[in-house]
Order: structure tokens, then sequence, then C-alpha cells
């Protein structure tokens, strides 16, 4: 009786936590209060580690009970089920799915991209001050404002792809600040959704034998938190995906005309967003043997002109001074070797493997992986490359997923047999083959729950109040949470307060013009009293909010 309630509790809890996980994935989660304890239930990481930890225990209690005490449930033959629905179902499905490649390529885009374009309009805070700096610079030309921006950023992006959305909405009369970001991330996510049909081309080249190593590619692909995440976004690298990825498709053509074209689609990724360039040594050491140093060279030149070329022009126009942003981000990263987050160790990206994929399926990557495919020169190569730069983040890698997925799609396949044939042994491989379908599920759940950006809704939520309570100057930590010029261009000054207040005498001079102060609701507990109320502030009751605290100053 004991072993049988402690099944029963394993597979209660169980249950409680994949709805806890599909209820952050579909809403975003939330901060909740219990009591004086603050909880932040706003990822699905936590929960999907403590799932596979259950999974395990449960696992090694199989035969004590049935699922949930139920007779006709046992669980090893649902672990039967579950191995051939993993390893037979899913492939034939998607090749048979597929059948008609135009047909199904259609609806799987539209799906989702619709999916991104309700991310987009559903979070309309911020992931960072990236994407506001990018809005700044376009709604600075639509406005005719004159915005200081850090001009380490081209212009080619956000005057191409966000500005023509965001004039096109202002024409249709949509000119708040909410229709024009969003009308800049619609541009990014249907141009983003793009890298799909040609992800299923490249794999479908690279083994026209077997439709399923394209079909499983499609799924990864669509199915990773990066290429969903960011494909709602404002920031240039879903878009200069797609041209790495067409750039590989004539890579993989041959020829010394495709390598040309290969070179431009570069050159244009690499405008988009300099450390694209990490792409050139793995497009030239997956150049055929035939004449490969010809080849190389006219790829190099025409990606290099184009780079060039493109930024010049957009330096230029934008900024008064050609290739101003190369320029900047040169000595700033490679000459000042400065990170605005400090430098981080080359093995960073394994460190946060959870931020841009799961475990498993890098390992999927692995073994999908070699020297004889293309694609895993596309992948590890610029892996590496970006390792060695001091600054790294988990997005940097988004337009390496495409071929990563046709990695995991390879490795997948690989795999399959390997469990099939680890059913029938003893020990580990038995274990391990019986756990391969949950193990699946988990990290599919793991990447689907990473689809929302972690956005400062709060933030624009704060900024839109601020706007409907008058005319007013505005202090703010983080102040990018807030939508900085976009949402808050009608509150000059704007000034923006460092991450912890030191003293005073500087927080006194800083706010001297401020109507508002906005502080970190974790400041704000420390010492925003004690501060705030001498320099004649007081909390404003008319806001309520878990990141932060809004002071107003006294009459």
């Amino acid at each position: 009786m004991p072993a049988r309630a402690l099944g029963l509790i394993f597979d209660a809890t169980l249950l409680t936590l994949l709805a806890l996980i599909v209820v952050i994935a579909v809403t975003g989660g939330g901060v909740f209060h219990v009591g004086e304890l603050r909880i932040r239930a706003r990822s699905v990481e936590n929960p999907i580690w403590i799932a596979s930890a259950l999974v395990l225990l449960r696992y090694t209690v199989r035969r004590w009970s049935p699922v949930l005490g139920r007779p006709h449930w046992p669980v090893p033959p649902l672990i039967d089920r579950a191995r051939i629905f993993v390893l037979q179902w899913i492939p034939d499905t998607l090749v048979a799915w597929f059948t008609r490649p135009v047909r199904g390529l259609m609806v799987v885009a539209a799906v989702a991209c619709i999916v991104k374009l309700l991310l987009a309009w559903t979070s309309p805070g911020f992931f960072s001050g990236d994407d506001v700096e990018v809005h700044e610079m376009s709604l600075a030309v639509l406005f005719g404002m004159d915005w200081p921006v850090w001009e380490l950023r081209s212009a080619f992006f956000p005057m191409l792809v966000v500005y023509p959305a965001q004039r096109l909405a202002a024409a249709a009369g949509a000119v708040s600040p909410e229709a024009l970001v969003f009308a800049g991330r619609a541009s990014v996510a249907v141009l983003s959704t793009l890298a799909i049909p040609l992800t299923w081309v490249a794999a479908r080249r690279l083994a026209p034998a077997d439709a399923r190593v394209a079909a499983l590619a499609v799924m990864f692909l669509v199915i990773n938190k990066l290429q969903m995440s960011f494909g709602s976004s404002e920031l240039p690298r879903p878009v200069s995906t797609v041209f790495v990825v067409a750039a590989f498709f004539f890579v993989l053509r041959g020829g010394g005309l495709a390598a040309a074209g290969a070179g431009v689609l570069l050159g244009i990724s690499a405008a988009f967003r300099f450390s694209e360039v990490v792409f050139l040594p793995a497009a030239v050491l997956s150049l055929g043997p035939e004449r490969r140093a010809l080849k190389a060279g006219v790829l190099l030149l025409s990606a290099t002109m184009t780079l060039l070329a493109i930024t010049a022009a957009a330096d230029a126009l934008y900024w008064g001074r050609p290739l101003a942003s190369l320029a900047a981000m040169v000595d700033y990263t490679l000459v000042q070797r400065e990170s605005s987050r400090g430098f981080e160790p080359p093995w960073q990206y394994l460190r946060i493997v959870p931020g841009w994929t799961t475990v498993l399926f890098v390992l999927l990557a692995v073994a999908g992986s070699s020297r004889r495919h293309a694609d895993s020169w596309w992948t590890w190569t610029p892996l590496v490359l970006l390792s060695l730069l001091p600054h790294k983040e988990s997005r940097y890698l988004l337009p390496i997923i495409p071929f990563f997925s046709i990695a995991v799609a390879r490795g997948f396949l690989r795999a399959s047999g390997w469990t099939r044939r680890a059913a029938e042994g003893i020990g580990c491989r038995r274990v391990a083959g019986d756990l391969f379908a949950p193990a699946l599920l988990l990290a599919i759940l793991h990447d689907v729950g990473g689809w929302r950006l972690g956005r400062s809704n709060e933030g624009i939520r704060l900024a839109q109040h601020l706007a409907e309570s008058g005319a007013g100057g505005v202090a703010a930590q983080e102040i990018w949470r807030l939508g900085g010029r976009p949402y808050l261009r009608g509150h000059e000054p704007l000034m923006a307060l460092p991450p912890e207040l030191l003293n005073d005498s500087s927080t006194a001079t800083t706010v001297a013009n401020a109507r508002w102060v906005a502080l970190r609701s974790g400041t704000a507990r420390r010492n925003g009293d004690a501060i705030m109320a001498p320099l004649g502030f007081v909390r404003d009751a008319t806001w309520a909010g878990d990141d932060y605290v809004l002071y107003v100053r006294q009459k």
C-alpha cells in the first residue's frame, strides 16, 4: 500500500508540474503573493528540472503501481507505446505532412508567423536596451526628432526593415507607440519566417534520399525558443538568419557564381548585424574541393565589398559619416575589448545551454554532426568563433539554429535506431532507451516555454500610466524598461538613474527636473523612501506594480 501511494503521489505531482509548465508557456506566468512571500513564476526552467527528476524517480518505481493507481494503466506498456510514438509516428507523420512540400511549408510557416505576431502583441515590453534603440533610430526619423543613440548600431536594419513598416502604420493612422512598435515587430516576424522554407530546401539538398531529415529539421527549428521568441522582436538577427541560410543553400549548389551569391548574402547578413561575419570561415570550409581557392576568394571578396558598401551608404545617410558604426564596433569590441556585461569565459555558451536550447538537443546535434556534413561546419565553427568574443548572449546564436536543427534531426534519426536496439537490452542502455521519449517531451516543453521573451511589460504599463497622468520629467532606473523615448517622448527631460542609489547629493542632482521617479522594487524596499522623501517625493498611490515603485513630487 505505501508503494502504491508513493507512485500515486509522484504521478499527481508530475501532472501538476506539467500543467504549471503549460500555463506559464501560454500566459507567461507572473508574480504571486502568499502572505509576505513573493513568488515569481515566469520561467519553465525550474519546473522542467523538477519534472525531469520526478520522471526518473517514477521510472525507478514503475512496477510499484500503475499510473494514477489505475489498474488499466501499467507503466511498462505505456513506455513501449511512448517509444513507438516518438520513434515511428512522429517522423512518419511529418513526412506524410510534407508529401506536398509547398502546402506543408505554407501551413507551418503561417502558424509560426501568427504565433510570433501574437507574442509581439501580447508582450508589449522590451527585452533590453537594444530593442529600444532600434525604435529610437527609426522613430526619430519618422517624427523628425534628434534623439541620442549609441553609434555602435548600423542604420541598415532599422531603416530597411523597421522604419518602412512604421511609416506605413503611421500613414494608416496608427501613431501610438504601441502600434508603431508592433508594426516594427510584425515586419521582423514575417521576414524571419522565411527561414522555415529555406531550412527545408537546404536539408533536402543535404539528404535528398531521406525526407525525414528535412521534416524533422523544420520541426526542431519551429520549436526552438530563440527562433520563436526573437522572431517576435524588433532585433536584427531573426532577419539576418534568413540571409545566412540562403547563403548556405548557394554554397551547397557549388560553382563560382554560387560562391559570389553566397558572399553577397553573407555580406547583407553582416550589414544587419556585424557578428554574422563568423559564418565566412564556415562558408569557406564547406566549399567543394573543386577550385576551392578560387571560390573562397570570390566568396570573401563579394561578402567584404557588400558589407562595406551597404554599411558605408547606410551610415553616411544616417550618421553623416561612412562606416561610422563599423568603426565604433571594431574599436569597442576588438580594440578596447569592452563589453556591456563584462568578460565571459569561452565556455559560456555551454553554461547557458538552457538559454538557447536543451541539453538533449545539444547531444542529438553532436550525434548528427560530421565533417562530411556542410551544416556541421555552419553550426560549430560560428559557435567557436563567437565563444572567443568577450560578450556572449544566447541570442547571438540565433543564425546558427537552422543548421543546428538539421544536425538535431540527423542525430534524432541515429538515436532512434539506437533506442530501438536498447529496448531489447539490459542495464543502462535499456534505461536510456525507455527514458528517451519523456526526455524528448520535456525538451520540447522547455523550448516552447521559452517562446515568450522576458519583456518589461510592467514598465510599458507604467509608461502608459505616466502618459495618462500629464506632462513632466521622468527619472527611472533602467529607463529602457519604460520604452525610452518612443513611449516617454512627452515627458522630457528623461533621466537615467544608476542601478543603486548611492547618496543624496548625486540623486538630488539627477532628479532635480523630474516630476516622477521610478525605482526598481528592490531598490525602493532597501532605501527608496529614505532617499526620496527628503528630496520632496512621496509614493504615488495611483500606481501599483511588482517591478517598479513610483514616486511623485509633492506639490
